[in-house]
This record gives structure tokens, C-alpha cells and sequence, in this order.
């Protein structure tokens, strides 16, 4: 009985020998492999790290870190993402080394000091490349560790979107130039969202930096990187500890966990004008129109004179950076060919100083191909070489004049035959007129008017403002030319009474309503125009307070802060409406305007001059983004003194 219960079960095994044989034959000759199993997306763990922690009377001279994992990993630009806090002047040298990440110092360090090795997105898997992010070791040359630290955030002082990739450096007792020679007594990389924390601290004031570090050497490159700094001194008060969100491994990916990190303060990064003043280039556009360019914005000038023209006679005008100057001559007679200009201006010497300069500047009319005659015809050669040639170079061969007369073939009656492409010539006196107007934004921006060239005469009886009713009832509409104060060839038509939905408007410019200093005019043009009536459109209107006689400028803006849909300048507490809003993503931008001058101005690192201040509007759900739905009218309260404080 024994030995036949043995038999069948050896038979069973050899038959499941058998099948499983023949199985693993069946699925080696499929056309679809096995597919290996669901993705490591598990980042690597710490299995062992030495010298064991905490890591005390740390070796100043030779000491290694090693820092082993369960499984292999690789660095990847580690020369900038590994930093030492405090740094030194050799940089750490990080390897691998099987399954650990070997850390060892160049440079002699401090002795009695707490130093932070900071990884940030150096460490990764080797098989699925998954990150290991920002994962730090803390360790001293003394006895023990300081533990306080700092938290906070580094944004675009314009954009105010968070900067990846930035060093945060914190001095105790700061010079003038500290960032641009002197090393920082402690360090930190800003991650994903801007976030940074800085450990090993003592419980000392702090004064906190923001800095590009393009070339990776923890030193300011003025005027090539942005910076930017903390306004206040802070003083550490809380000590790390473990399982903190402040210093706690975050998923990049993970938004709520990463924005929710407490943030001690914001330091809002901006790239300085450059110190260095000279003049880079100067030319002359036309007969009456010239530049100069200097190297740095808003130079100091004492005296501008053109040999042989009036004072009076000459405009002039900085452009938005306020580093290029154009002028103009306005005189109706002719100008010379050659003008003189005599500068005197504060001018950057060879020790960085700011020096009383004079420069003479020679301003040669431009070439007039139109001066060029065809002076010998019945030679081939030169009959080709005619202003019409000259004029077209360049062209496509379709497009251009053919300067032997073919385009204008004569029809078999001898007459000229016109063609789709015989087109009016344009006159030579004529003024360019830009003219804009959108029914979405004219009660914010008005019918906008643009000239190359300063006008000298503004006909504002020749233009023609109309409305008509659903029902074609025709009548005038009251408006004013308003002037840009910061542009003066920009212009624009306001109307003095409010639009009315259902109406058409009409603006029509007469033939020399405006003429320039060339005496150049313009055509007649016109536009018509009429407030959206798509019940799909929504608004949103700000009731805003504390404005306190400041300027400030309220911008609706998109997610990515880098398009303006509308602009209100103001200097008082008033309600604000953006209509005709498309559904979508806004966010609410507002500058305080301290000098008035219609954009936002950056500050000075070495002089911690800060920049002019730029906040967004927080809605009531705490976040600066609103998605607007379709139909929809909101109404929010905004105040100035709290959102500045």
C-alpha cells in the first residue's frame, strides 16, 4: 500500500515537472515577452552612513563621508548640486563607490565648526533614475552641533514665481562687498518651489542673500547673475528636529506637502543695473532723428549741445530701460548732413568712480539711395544698377521690380496692362500711424495712437468719433487726446462718457490730422469697434482701500505673470472692474509705485537698496491663482496696507 501511494506521487511530480517545462517553452516562444513587473518608482534608502551619527569631532584635515544604499546609485551634476555649509574654497568631491556615495573634503576645515553636506539633486537610482531629493548630512569639527535653522523662499522680484536652483548665503557680520569677495558663513540651494532651508546655525542674526551663481563659485557676479537680499536681520529660533517638513526628504512632484512647508521669510531675486557708465553707441536714424546708448540706465548728463541748433529746438526722450536716449531736431529748415554733438555727463572711470566726462560725438546723415541716378541707359550694365534695383535687393525674384521695364507689359492696344500686383505708390512725405483699438479693453486702455517720429501738430477737430444705436441712430462722441506721460509718441483717444453695450463705434482720422517734425502727415484711417456682448464673459471687480495717497499699479496677469490683459494705475481707494474676462486662469499683480514712473525699478545689492515692491493678490482660498469659470462675477476686497506689510 506503501509503495503504491510513493508511485502516484512520483508520478504526480513528474507530471508537474512536465507541465511546467512545457509552459515555460510556451511562454520563451511567445511573440510578447513578459512584461518584468509594475516600475520602480521607490527612490533609494540609507542603509548605513559613515562615521556613524552624529558625526562629532569630525576630522578637519582628510575626512570622508560614506553614505551607503540598498541599492546603486549614480550622481548627476553634482558639482553643482553638492554644497558644503559653510563652503570652502575647495569644493567637496563626491564618487561612487559600489552602492555608496563617497563625500571626501579637499580643503582644511574649520575646527570647532558645524558644517551641512547638502546633496540636493545629485543622488538617483541607476536602473529607473529615480531622485533622491535633497537629502543632507549634518556633522562638526567640535564637540557639538549647532542645530538652529532657517527657512524660507526666493522669488522673481517682477514674475514673483519661485527660483529653482538659487544659493541662499547667510552672513553674521556683513561689508558692503561681502558678496561679491567673501565667502558666506552658511549655504543653501533653493529646490522645485524656491523653498530652502538653511541648518547648522547658531543663535545669532543672520543677514540673508539670494544669488544666481551661474558659475558655481558661491560669489556674486555683479551684473551678470541676479540677487537679491532678506530687508530684516533674523535671528534663528527653531531647532531642527527630525521628521520636520522643513528639513524633511520632499516629492517634488508632491504640491500640497511642498507648499504647505513653513517659510520663515521671502527674498525676492532681481538683476542689478550695471554700475559702469559710458556711452556704447551712437548713430543717426534719419535727417532729424538720433540715439545715444550708454551702458547703464538713467545717466547723469550736465550739458547736450548740437553745434548750430537751438537748444529749444531739440526733443528728447529715454526709452523704458531708460539706457537709450533718441532726439530728434525740430526745425523745418535743412539740417546738415554732419552734426557735431557735445556731451558732458558723469562718466565711470578706471576705479569704478563716477567722474565728470565731456565726449564729442560726429553724426553722419545716412546714405539716400533715392540720390542715385541712372546716368548712362544705353549701357546695360548701368542701366540695371537703378534706385528701383537697389531698392529691391534682397527681395525674392517674384517680388521685385524688374528694373528694365518688363513688369509693365502693354497690352495689344499699347497701353499699359495692370496687373495684382501694380500697387499704389506709397508718398515720400507720408507719417505711419499705428492705430489700436480693442472692444475688450477700450474702456481701460482707450483707442491707442503710436507715431515714429514727435509730432509737432495735433487737429483734433478732424477727427470724427461716432456711435450708432441698434436702431441706426447716429451721434457724437465726446473724447480727449491724452498725451503718454512717459512716451511722447504714444497717444490716446478717451471718451469723456461711458460705452454702451449694443452700440457701434466708429473713429475716423482724417488725411493730415497730425504732422510730425519731418512735416511728414498722416492718411486717413478708421475703426470701428463695439463692446463684447458674449453672455459666456465674466468679470472681476476689487474693491481696494489703504491706498494712502501712494501709487501703486494693479495688473491682471496670467499664471506665468509674463502678459498683462489689463492695467490700472491709481493713487486712491476706489473699485476697479476687469470685464469681458474669457474663462481661464488669472492671477492679480500690484506694485507699489514709489517713484511714479509706471514700472516696476530694481534696488542696489551692495548698497541693499531693495527693490520697488510687487505682491500678489491672495483670494479667499489663500491661493494667488483664481480659475474663472464661464458666466461668472466676482467681487473681492483688497487691502493695500496689509498686502505690503
Amino acid at each position: 500500500m506503501t509503495n503504491s501511494r510513493n508511485i502516484i506521487r512520483t508520478s504526480i511530480v513528474i507530471a508537474a515537472i512536465i507541465t511546467y517545462i512545457a509552459a515555460s517553452y510556451s511562454c520563451a516562444n511567445t511573440s510578447k515577452g513578459p512584461t518584468g513587473g509594475p516600475k520602480d518608482t521607490i527612490p533609494p534608502v540609507v542603509v548605513g552612513i559613515a562615521p556613524e551619527m552624529p558625526m562629532t569631532s569630525f576630522p578637519v584635515e582628510k575626512g570622508k563621508v560614506a553614505i551607503t544604499f540598498n541599492e546603486y546609485v549614480q550622481l548627476k551634476n553634482q558639482y553643482q548640486e553638492v554644497l558644503l555649509s559653510p563652503p570652502s574654497k575647495k569644493r567637496p568631491v563626491a564618487k561612487i563607490k559600489k552602492k555608496s556615495v563617497v563625500v571626501t573634503f579637499e580643503d582644511t576645515l574649520k575646527p570647532d565648526q558645524t558644517y551641512t553636506l547638502l546633496f540636493g539633486q545629485a543622488i538617483s537610482d541607476v536602473n529607473e533614475g529615480n531622485p533622491f531629493y535633497n537629502y543632507a548630512v549634518t556633522f562638526s569639527t567640535g564637540e557639538s552641533i549647532d542645530s538652529m535653522i532657517i527657512s524660507g523662499t526666493v522669488m522673481d522680484y517682477a514674475t514673483l514665481l519661485p527660483q529653482k536652483g538659487m544659493v541662499v548665503c547667510l552672513y553674521r557680520n556683513p561689508t558692503d562687498s561681502c558678496l561679491i569677495n567673501t565667502l558666506p558663513d552658511a549655504v543653501a540651494r533653493t529646490d522645485d518651489w524656491g523653498y530652502f532651508c538653511v541648518r547648522g546655525l547658531k543663535g545669532v542674526p543672520y543677514y540673508l542673500f539670494a544669488l544666481e551663481d551661474k558659475n558655481n563659485n558661491q560669489l556674486y557676479d555683479r551684473g551678470g547673475e541676479k540677487a537679491g537680499f532678506c530687508d530684516s536681520v533674523i535671528t534663528p529660533s527653531v531647532v531642527a528636529r527630525n521628521g520636520m517638513p522643513q528639513i524633511q526628504m520632499m516629492d517634488m512632484k508632491d504640491t500640497l506637502a511642498c507648499l504647505s512647508r513653513p517659510s520663515q521669510t521671502d527674498i525676492y531675486i532681481f538683476k542689478e543695473n550695471l554700475s559702469n557708465q559710458y556711452i556704447e553707441s551712437s548713430g543717426r536714424i534719419s535727417e532729424r532723428e538720433c540715439y545715444i546708448k550708454f551702458r547703464s540706465p538713467e545717466p547723469q548728463i550736465d550739458t547736450f549741445r548740437i553745434k548750430g541748433v537751438f537748444d529749444d529746438r531739440i526733443i528728447r526722450q529715454f526709452d523704458s530701460d531708460g539706457d537709450s536716449l533718441s532726439f530728434w531736431i525740430n526745425d523745418q529748415r535743412p539740417v546738415d548732413d554732419t552734426l557735431f554733438l557735445r556731451i558732458n555727463y558723469m562718466k565711470t572711470d578706471s576705479t569704478g568712480n563716477l567722474v565728470p566726462s565731456g565726449e564729442n560725438i560726429k553724426l553722419v546723415k545716412p546714405f539716400d539711395k533715392s540720390t542715385i541716378k541712372d546716368k548712362d541707359k544705353t549701357d546695360p550694365n548701368k542701366s540695371g544698377l537703378t534706385n528701383d534695383y537697389l531698392q529691391n535687393l534682397g527681395n525674392t525674384r517674384n517680388d521685385r521690380k524688374d528694373p528694365f521695364g518688363n513688369n509693365n507689359r502693354k497690352d495689344g492696344k499699347g497701353e499699359v496692362a495692370k496687373t495684382d500686383n501694380m500697387k499704389k505708390e506709397e508718398r515720400k512725405d507720408l507719417l505711419k500711424m499705428k492705430l489700436s483699438v480693442d472692444g475688450k479693453t477700450v474702456e481701460n486702455r482707450g483707442i491707442e495712437l503710436e507715431f515714429p517720429t514727435p509730432l509737432i501738430e495735433a487737429h483734433i477737430d478732424s477727427i470724427a468719433f461716432t456711435s450708432k444705436t441698434p436702431r441706426g441712430i447716429v451721434s457724437d462722441v465726446k473724447f480727449r487726446l491724452v498725451k503718454d506721460s512717459l512716451n511722447m509718441l504714444k497717444y490716446t483717444i478717451k471718451s469723456e462718457e461711458p460705452y454702451k453695450v449694443g452700440n457701434e463705434y466708429k473713429i475716423f482720422i482724417k488725411t493730415a490730422t497730425f504732422k510730425d517734425i519731418n512735416s511728414f502727415t498722416n492718411d486717413s484711417t478708421f475703426r470701428t469697434f463695439s463692446l463684447p456682448t458674449d453672455d459666456k464673459l465674466s468679470s472681476i471687480t476689487l474693491d481696494i482701500k489703504g491706498a494712502g495717497g501712494e501709487e501703486y499699479i494693479v495688473e491682471l496677469v496670467n499664471e506665468k505673470r509674463d502678459k498683462v490683459f489689463l492695467k490700472h494705475e491709481i493713487t486712491s481707494d476706489c473699485s476697479l472692474v476687469f470685464p469681458y474676462l474669457n474663462a481661464g486662469v488669472y492671477s492679480f499683480r500690484i506694485t507699489q509705485d514709489v517713484n511714479r514712473n509706471g514700472k516696476l525699478d530694481v534696488g542696489d545689492i551692495v548698497k541693499r537698496i531693495p527693490p520697488e515692491k510687487a505682491r500678489l493678490f491672495k483670494f479667499p482660498d489663500g491661493k494667488v491663482i483664481i480659475n474663472l469659470k464661464e458666466q461668472t462675477d466676482l467681487t473681492q476686497d483688497v487691502d493695500l496696507k496689509k498686502l505690503f506689510e
